[in-house]
């Protein structure tokens, strides 16, 4: 059977998405319980003020990943040589039509 197309290339893709979203979303979760706890827990000032910057370490942290990630991902886009020459031939052929 044909899969139904959609912004995320297939309804499968959605859902592939979804459950990284959804473990993203239990990482942030669970750390921002243990963070949240950290602060609590009395520790002495020389940790606690390390526990305070965790959170913006993180962000940090994962911006400089997503920027290596989309950087990495840019740098080996892949191309599809047979899908280059089907476009250059459609093409070629729709400027024939247009001149006539």
């Amino acid at each position: 059977g044909s899969r139904r197309q959609t912004l995320f290339g297939s309804e499968y893709g959605c859902l592939k998405m979804g459950t990284r979203l959804l473990k993203l979303g239990s990482f942030v979760g669970a750390f921002l319980a243990v963070w949240a706890y950290a602060m609590q827990s009395g520790l002495s000032e020389k940790y606690q003020k390390a526990v305070e910057l965790l959170p913006l370490w993180a962000l940090v942290s994962f911006g400089c990943y997503s920027l290596c990630v989309i950087g990495w991902s840019l740098a080996h886009f892949p191309t599809c040589e047979d899908a280059a020459a089907s476009l250059r031939v459609e093409m070629d052929k729709a400027q024939k039509e247009l001149k006539a």
